[in-house]
């Protein structure tokens, strides 16, 4: 199907009249789709035609200072300029972020260097990115300033993608667009006369309210008053406008008013357009490197084309025809050509990846064939994005897209996609902390060429400069820096696995990371300043919590400090946890604190922490203060109940590991001391009373006949079932091996279920199941027997898996299937069933 042959509303038909008017009076139009190869050949086929003096660009104007820097010869794409605006709310002090990225194919990259070689003057047209920013986006980090959303909607390119059977609009803009012969990509006019009408349609079907209310209308406005300002000035100036599509109609509309008024500006146009100006000088932009796999994070209508690396190398081959003209072969050569060597190079990136049954010489060869037959099937001069997709599904993909291919398949994408990383020049202006961070992490032999995900494993224990690569990255990753994240290893904030040697990071300098930099460069100019200044503000904030001061939240911020290198901080740290132990009353929060100390003082090597005196000397102050909170036992509701009973547990563990320390005191005596002045102050607590009879006993603080007395009286006649089983649970979550060595245990629950009803064992039935739980499968079969001879029943009885069956069972099951198949029928959906059941059969 042929644009130009549809029937086209009345206004679409006057802006194509107007556009000519405009032409003759020497404005041309591109308008074209963000980094689409098709559009980028037609804008150089354009300039060397027209040789416009001027060249205007789609992109904020206050970004207009970095022309001279994308024009320098080092600078590579990708890359991407980075806008930043303070918050538009009140509290939120973090910047908005949005990046405007450009690759070799962008056709805003070609027009700004075609333009050079004419010597054109160069110009960004578009409102200042703190006027046009949306700071209701979820993920500000991410926006871009190249959106097409509206044309993802459009009502009319999904009605054009079922008539030229394409499953969505990518697949449509390369049949229609990309896939075109060098010839008629050359033959501009007619290009963007069909990209004017493609996107036109599209912007139709959206109401002029919506438009303003999304910020198009603004931006627009602000276009029109930069083309007409140059106009005025220049009256037979060749002006160029370089913009998205989606734009056009509304530029050529307000310039074909403007046109009987040689131009000029209305008084209003004039005041908004100098407010904006002026607004301009609040932007903050620089170049960063950009990456293809980023810029495919941003693709579809968000922000343009997807998979660039395969765009690049169509944009590749469509340069390689330019230049051997003189060679006269047909498009469909250089396309064939591309698309076969991109193939292999797919299938040896799948190999390196070592899947299971890697791509052969014979998958590659059937991919090729599939891909040029369905290329020629859709009339296409040479295999497409999507032929090459679906020859590689075809050939490489056995059977459908389950878990088991689909990371195959991801990985061909990811092939597609590309990790290509852009180059800035050397002394680009960037805020220090950017290269003072990239200069650190090359330093520390990080590999930063691509974005691809790597790999590093630290041995921290041993090798001393693994240790400060791991700072580094703790460092970053106190700061919000996603720069590595890690995998595996020791988590000393947490406690978990400290018994490794080795941390495993997974790294990639991408950017996203430039961009978190420069936003933390409002902050300093150096990691470790703006750690400090971070840490004394979490220091504030739990100064100023009152009565909520946690001594587990204060010797986590001593660790963080050390594990990132502040070490300068820790002695007035621990200055703020000894206030905090006296004023912690939560006997959770002090058992905690308890065992983070003794991990700092397992690892106070590790993390440079000279003055271990200083860690043993807050177990003085730390355990009196936890022992006295013992008092706080029988207090709270259930919930604070179990906070108590793990935080008992947890203190216990605490007191086994103290010898370790050889501390100077014997703390093991005053716990069992406390313990004792609590007999008969938790009877309200059956659960914490269970918990702490079975400590007593397991630690010989208590014998044999006095566990017994406790159990009578737990159990005896008249007392709540709900606080006997509680006591019961006490005792087994504590430790579960006394039901094997204690039978009285066991004898005791026994004798009080059966004096109990139907509806009273139902009720604390799932109680009695957790507390049983407890047991390890071996422990749980010896209980079993041991409940099978006291009852005088067969162990078999008693299994969780029933091999033998009555008469009476078989027939009580056949009657339920007999039932089943019933249902089934009456629902319809018994031949399904079968033919489900006779496919299992077979198999």
């Amino acid at each position: 199907m042929s644009l130009s042959s549809m029937a086209l509303p009345a206004r679409i038909r006057d802006a194509l009249e107007a556009w000519q008017g405009l032409q003759a009076a020497q404005i041309y139009f591109a308008p074209v789709r963000h980094h689409s190869p098709a559009c980028a050949y037609a804008v150089l086929s354009l300039i060397e035609t027209v040789k416009p003096d001027h060249i205007l660009i789609e992109g904020p104007d206050s970004f207009n200072a970095l022309i001279p820097t994308l024009l320098d010869q080092q600078t590579c794409p990708p890359v991407a300029i980075l806008g930043q605006a303070e918050a538009l709310k009140k509290g939120d002090d973090t910047p908005r972020s949005a990046y405007f990225p450009f690759c070799e194919y962008s056709p805003e990259w070609q027009a700004l260097q075609a333009g050079r070689q004419q010597a054109a003057t160069l110009r960004f047209i578009d409102l200042p990115w703190n006027a046009q920013r949306d700071d209701e986006q979820p993920d500000t980090h991410s926006q871009s300033l190249q959106k097409e959303r509206y044309l993802a909607h459009s009502q009319f390119i999904s009605q054009l993608a079922k008539k030229c059977y394409c499953r969505d609009h990518d697949e449509l803009w390369e049949h229609l667009f990309e896939l075109r012969t060098v010839a008629a990509l050359t033959d501009w006019q007619r290009l963007f006369h069909d990209t004017f009408i493609w996107c036109a349609l599209a912007r139709l079907d959206y109401e002029p309210e919506v438009l303003a209310a999304e910020g198009s209308s603004r931006r627009e406005a602000h276009m029109l008053a930069h083309i007409q300002t140059v106009k005025q000035q220049q009256p037979h100036a060749r002006i160029l406008v370089v913009t998205g599509g989606f734009h056009t109609l509304a530029l050529i509309e307000g310039l074909a008013d403007a046109l009987p008024r040689q131009f000029a500006l209305t008084a209003d146009q004039q005041q908004q357009f100098l407010a904006m100006q002026k607004r301009a000088e609040k932007d903050s932009a620089w170049l960063i490197r950009y990456s293809f796999d980023r810029l495919d994070a941003l693709n579809g209508y968000a922000s343009g084309m997807p998979s660039p690396a395969y765009y690049q190398k169509s944009w590749e081959s469509l340069l390689q025809q330019r230049q051997e003209q003189a060679e006269n072969l047909p498009t469909q050569h250089y396309r064939t050509q591309a698309g076969v060597a991109f193939l292999a190079t797919v299938a040896q990136a799948l190999r390196e990846k070592h899947f299971d049954n890697p791509p052969s010489y014979l998958s590659v060869k059937q991919a090729a064939e599939q891909s040029l037959q369905l290329a020629a099937l859709r009339n296409h001069p040479g295999p497409g994005r999507y032929d090459l997709l679906d020859g590689l599904q075809s050939a490489f993909i056995k059977g459908s897209l389950d878990e088991s291919q689909q990371e195959l398949w991801l990985a061909i994408k990811a092939c597609f996609s590309g990790y290509q990383l852009g180059n800035i020049p050397v002394g680009t202006t960037t805020p220090p902390l950017v290269a003072e961070t990239y200069a650190r992490a090359a330093a520390f032999r990080f590999k930063l060429d691509d974005t691809l995900a790597k790999t590093t494993k630290l041995d921290i224990y041993r090798n001393t400069q693994h240790r400060l690569r791991s700072r580094f990255l703790h460092l970053l990753s106190f700061l919000d820096i996603h720069f590595a994240r890690r995998v595996n290893g020791p988590d000393f904030l947490a406690g978990h696995q400290l018994d490794l040697l080795f941390e495993e990071w997974q790294y990639a300098w991408t950017p996203n990371v430039e961009g978190e930099l420069i936003a933390l460069s409002e902050k300093g100019t150096q990691l470790e300043a703006i750690a400090l200044n971070t840490l004394l503000v979490m220091e504030e904030q739990l100064e100023a919590q009152g009565q909520n001061r946690s001594s587990q939240n204060a010797v986590t911020l001593l660790i963080q400090a050390a594990l990132i290198g502040l070490q300068q901080r820790i002695p007035s740290l621990f200055t703020l946890l000894d206030r905090y132990i006296q004023q912690d009353f939560r006997l959770d929060s002090l058992t905690e604190c308890g065992h983070k100390l003794l991990q700092l003082w397992r690892c106070h090597t590790l993390l440079d922490i000279s003055d271990v005196t200083a860690i043993e000397n807050r177990f003085h102050q730390l355990l009196p203060q936890t022992f006295f909170c013992l008092e706080h036992l029988a207090q709270g509701d259930e919930q604070q109940q179990e906070v108590h009973f793990q935080a008992l547990l947890a203190l216990r563990e605490l007191i086994g590991l103290l010898p370790e320390m050889a501390l100077s005191h014997d703390y093991r005596h005053d716990f069992y001391q406390q313990l004792a002045r609590l007999n008969g102050k938790l009877n309200s607590v059956p659960l914490l009373k269970g918990a702490v009879d079975a400590i007593c006993y397991l630690d010989d603080q208590a014998d044999a006949a006095t566990l017994t007395t406790q159990l009578d009286n737990a159990f005896s006649t008249g007392s709540d079932p709900e606080s006997a089983v509680a006591y019961f649970v006490g005792i087994m979550r504590t430790a579960p091996e006394l039901a094997l060595r204690l039978p009285l245990l066991i004898d005791s629950l026994n004798r009080y279920l059966a004096g109990w009803d139907e509806q009273q064992f139902i009720g604390i039935l799932p109680e009695l199941r957790f507390a049983f739980s407890q047991l390890t499968p071996k422990q749980n079969a010896n209980v079993a027997s041991y409940i099978a001879d006291i009852t005088q029943s067969n162990a078999q009885d008693l299994s969780l898996h029933q091999v033998e069956f009555s008469d009476a069972q078989l027939l009580t099951a056949l009657h339920l299937d007999q039932q089943l198949q019933q249902s089934l029928s009456a629902q319809g959906l018994w031949d399904w069933f079968g033919a489900e059941t006779e496919k299992g059969a077979a198999s």
